[in-house]
């Protein structure tokens, strides 16, 4: 839901409520998003409509006292279909520790945000990069890697192999879609698991037929069926990257 792609420019903002996470910390949070954003060539000088911000906030359960972490962009977009603009959140990441009296505070944020800054870097650097020659384009994606493009030919496939299908639904310019392709599936690493362990499928939701149970709305998305019944047993929504895809291909303990 939210990207990253496209921001070359931010303006920093931190806010703390509370009493755990003391009000000096906000120098310490600046220089850790101005090393951030320094890193990854983000341009925070001076102010700008776009920002991005911490915000911490909490509230005490008995004794222990949650601290809530949040790490949001807010920007000003227009509506689609007219002019109007509105102030959206495009990026929003949560993270929370458990405080209670005696623990060391620094420790306990420094972990949970350093975290959350990581994974913003992780995805900022995923989603800018430039994709400078696509091998294989879209139109003979499946011939060359050898997926299914019928349905009930992968099923009959699936029984008589005894193999689960990995059915990947994509749409029409859907440019996570070709990303997924590009940068994950066409990785040999990846297809290697992927033609051992399954009948690979994967169908435009806009052209080929399919059973609509699959359709979440969202592109893409890839489903896991089980050869015997054909229903999904675990569905993965939207893009993954390698990493992250390759570690649900090796821990679907369903598949062969």
């Amino acid at each position: 839901m939210f990207t990253l792609s496209g921001i070359d420019k931010l303006y920093l903002v931190v806010e703390i409520s509370g009493k755990t996470v003391p009000l000096a910390y906000k120098s310490t949070i600046v220089e850790s998003l101005q090393s951030t954003t320094n890193e990854l060539k983000i341009d925070t000088k001076g102010y700008d409509p776009r920002s991005l911000a911490v915000l911490i906030n909490e509230k005490k359960v008995n004794d222990t006292t949650i601290v809530n972490i949040q790490l949001l962009i807010g920007e000003e977009v227009k509506r689609l279909g007219s002019n109007e603009k509105t102030f959206a959140i495009t990026y929003q990441s949560m993270g929370h520790f458990l405080y209670n009296d005696g623990d060391d505070v620094e420790d306990l944020f420094e972990d949970t945000f350093d975290t959350m800054l990581a994974k913003f870097s992780e995805q900022y650097i995923e989603e800018n990069k430039k994709i400078t020659k696509v091998v294989i384009n879209e139109e003979n994606f499946a011939s060359e890697m050898k997926y299914e493009t019928n349905y009930d030919e992968a099923v009959k496939k699936s029984k008589k192999l005894e193999k689960n299908i990995m059915l990947v639904l994509v749409s029409n310019y859907c440019p996570w879609c070709r990303k997924f392709e590009q940068r994950v599936l066409l990785k040999e690493e990846v297809n290697t698991i992927i033609q051992k362990n399954y009948i690979p499928l994967i169908i435009n939701k806009e052209k080929d037929p399919y059973p609509k149970e699959f359709d979440t709305g969202f592109t893409p998305i890839v489903h896991f069926l089980d050869f015997k019944t054909q229903k999904s047993y675990k569905n993965v929504i939207g893009y993954n990257n390698k990493d992250e895809f390759t570690y649900i291909l090796k821990t679907d303990t369903q598949a062969q």
